[in-house]
């Protein structure tokens, strides 16, 4: 038998996620956090966690303790969201009380994956574009007016794409029926996310200015060639992923990506792709990460990237590349 519950307002958190906007699915009930159970849980219900904890809207609800098994309670044994509510307590739920004592386990704990509060829209990429944030409902732009480079540090570190490397405006506000946030964000640069950021009303109530902020970073930008420790026009492709310099998988490696490497690097254009000298050394990671550019590109970024499903890149099997070196040798 489902009841309606007595009225609580629940507080919410996901934990063990790789951000805060994704997790086990966890309630707070007279000072202690419990779980709930995934057997009812669906995409409605996900919806409105990511709704109240402003994460953006739910792509997953991923069940059977995905995230590993809580520790406390188990506080909900049932909800039914119809996906428009406010919060979790507007829905249908189960009495709460712990069900670990009528044989439910964390086995069974549920999981939301929500997309975030803020996102970069229309670039070439996830790490480049338009600064958007989610308003619970839609995606809207962030004015330009006032946009810094720390703000924008936040949202690139957020989003797992490194740092910022640039910050325009003048963007055209595109596919967001006139809507603009209604506020500056005043990041100072070390926040863990723009959700968090200090922010304050635009000033005189309007916040077009000239268009949309948009915001570069730098994932896949950081890219170099090390031949005996030295950064040279020749040698081992590495690039800089999270902070750390890792070869680069030969596995679908081509001489267009070279050539991208060479003019990134002002290095003229790619002579070949030899399958050796390495040095990896022992215990580096090799980052399976794949480019398949076109050979035009002006930076390595701007190549389609898959980066889920790589290859097993056996030890040793790294991308090399030998440049032309006539653009630093002659420059025009």
């Amino acid at each position: 038998c489902v009841l309606l519950g007595t009225f609580e307002y629940l507080e919410l958190r996901l934990k063990d996620g790789a951000h805060r906007c994704e997790g086990r699915v966890e309630v707070k009930h007279q000072g202690e956090w419990g779980t709930v159970y995934d057997g009812y849980w669906n995409m409605k219900d996900a919806s409105v966690v990511c709704r109240q904890l402003e994460c953006g809207v739910a792509i997953g609800f991923p069940g059977w303790a995905y995230f590993g098994p809580g520790l406390g309670p188990i506080w909900l044994s049932y909800t039914s969201c119809e996906g428009t509510e406010s919060t979790v307590s507007d829905c249908r739920h189960s009495d709460i009380r712990d069900y670990r004592n009528v044989s439910y386990s964390h086995d069974w704990d549920a999981g939301v994956v929500c997309s975030g509060f803020a996102r970069l829209a229309g670039g070439d990429g996830p790490c480049s574009g338009r600064v958007e944030v989610h308003s619970g409902e839609a995606w809207i732009p962030v004015s330009d007016g006032n946009f810094t480079l720390p703000t924008a540090q936040v949202i690139c570190a957020e989003l797992g794409c490194g740092k910022a490397v640039s910050v325009l405006g003048h963007v055209p506000f595109r596919g967001s029926d006139g809507r603009v946030w209604a506020e500056e964000f005043r990041c100072e640069g070390e926040e863990p996310e723009l959700q968090v950021c200090p922010r304050v009303p635009c000033p005189g109530g309007t916040c077009h200015h000239s268009g949309a902020a948009q915001v570069v970073c730098s994932a896949y930008s950081e890219v170099r060639l090390m031949t005996n420790g030295s950064s040279q026009c020749e040698g081992q492709v590495e690039m800089n992923i999270s902070g750390r310099w890792r070869a680069l998988c030969a596995s679908h490696w081509s001489l267009a990506n070279a050539n991208v490497v060479c003019r990134q690097l002002g290095c003229g254009v790619a002579i070949s792709t030899p399958s050796g000298p390495h040095f990896v050394e022992e215990g580096d990671q090799i980052s399976t990460v794949r480019f398949h550019c076109s050979g035009s590109e002006s930076f390595l970024w701007r190549c389609p990237v898959t980066v889920l499903g790589g290859p097993d890149c056996s030890h040793g099997n790294t991308a090399s590349v030998i440049c032309s070196e006539q653009q630093r040798e002659c420059p025009q």
